[in-house]
């Protein structure tokens, strides 16, 4: 394999994680979405417990789902940063983007999402078992 085909799949690669990333936001949306309808449904009736239970479930599925989309996408680059270094160890000389983006990522092995990512998806979780599970103001 050459250096020109590892950049070919990276940025194929990329283009597949772009679409993750827009995937997970339109999951959390409508997560926090069912979340809230949950609370105060259209028909002002008390939600009851089947809903409170159904919903909860719908939503820690899909932060599930979002934490392995995610997970999925972080992948990209030390894959790549893997391939280079492989591709150099190999005897090929690379570019000096090639080397560059090896010293960027700085590993080869995946190490999943960053510790901002396990936060954000926490405080989601909670927004959203808070909107299912406190009670609702009264006006």
């Amino acid at each position: 394999m050459e250096e020109f085909q590892i950049w070919s799949l990276y940025q194929s690669a990329r283009i597949g994680n772009g679409l993750m990333i827009i995937a997970s936001v339109l999951i959390i949306w409508l997560s926090l979405r069912t979340a809230i309808q949950t609370r105060t449904p259209v028909s002002g009736e008390a939600p009851n417990m089947l809903a409170k239970v159904l919903s909860t479930a719908f939503c820690l599925l899909n932060v599930f789902f979002v934490y392995g989309i995610w997970t999925f996408a972080s992948y990209n680059n030390p894959v790549t940063a893997n391939a280079l270094s492989e591709l150099r160890a190999s005897g090929t000389e690379l570019t000096t983007v090639g080397n560059g983006f090896i010293e960027f990522v700085g590993t080869t092995e995946p190490s999943g999402i960053a510790a901002p990512a396990y936060l954000f998806l926490a405080v989601i979780t909670v927004m959203m078992m808070g909107a299912i599970w406190s009670p609702k103001e009264e006006s």
